[in-house]
């Protein structure tokens, strides 16, 4: 009996970085990937809110799980995708059959060095307007590179800045109430949401499973092959197994 696996890719990408995976993912799973709002092919012309890409989401899979005549799914969300396939799941607990939550973007702590990077962020503004376009944009580019260690916010346009302010939702709490089964897929080498918070979820879900691997916050795009041997093994093989 085949299994239907849904993706849902992180911020910043699209459904492109995940088709390579594609390849070495087992026959006996169908595949449902799209792009989220405000990335590849699907625009945005206003920003979202975590809600909204919820009611985005509702629609889109009740069409195809209907047009499949399929009742339960297996959900995989990366990074942001990770955050809203555990709202989703923390919404309609009935339709998914297994919960994969890889590199989850699902804690956001209000930590001493985000509050002093937001800081440093608003104070540099006025002086980065009077120095000439070219240094300002090299000098924003080393600060998110070297400080922040992230492109996101930097990358985004102004809809995508708002919807990225707007989407920042820590979601532990809804964690804590999600009794499907989960699988938390995490990277040893992950910068972006670290091992910790892997371990942290662990510790506060009901029935939830942390599969550590050696790679980075996109493993999928390092090494599509392996990543596809893991969840082959979680989708087709026994629980017990895992």
């Amino acid at each position: 009996m085949k299994k239907t696996l849904v993706i849902l890719h992180g911020w910043g990408s699209s459904k492109k970085s995940f088709e390579p995976l594609l390849n070495y993912l087992d026959k006996k799973i169908d595949v449902i990937l799209f792009d989220l709002p405000g990335f590849g092919e699907t625009p945005i012309e206003r920003p979202y809110t975590l809600e909204d890409y919820l009611i985005f989401l509702n629609e889109y899979l009740e069409s195809e799980l209907h047009l499949r005549k399929i009742e339960k799914m297996i959900l995989l969300g990366h990074s942001f995708g990770g955050a809203l396939a555990l709202f989703y799941t923390f919404k309609n607990p009935e339709k998914v059959e297994k919960l994969l939550l890889y590199n989850a973007a699902i804690l956001r702590p209000n930590t001493f060095k985000i509050r002093f990077l937001n800081f440093l962020s608003k104070i540099s503004k006025p002086f980065l307007k009077i120095l000439p376009s070219k240094i300002a944009f090299f000098l924003k580019k080393v600060f998110y590179k070297f400080v922040v260690k992230s492109y996101d916010y930097f990358l985004a346009d102004e809809v995508l800045k708002k919807t990225l302010a707007n989407i920042r939702k820590d979601l532990r709490e809804e964690a804590k109430m999600v009794k499907n089964k989960t699988y938390l897929l995490w990277g040893k080498r992950d910068k972006i949401t670290p091992l910790k918070h892997g371990i942290f979820l662990e510790k506060i879900m009901p029935n939830a499973k942390l599969i550590v691997f050696d790679g980075g916050h996109s493993f999928h795009k390092e090494n599509p092959e392996e990543f596809a041997k893991i969840l082959n093994k979680i989708i087709l093989e026994d629980d017990g197994n895992y």
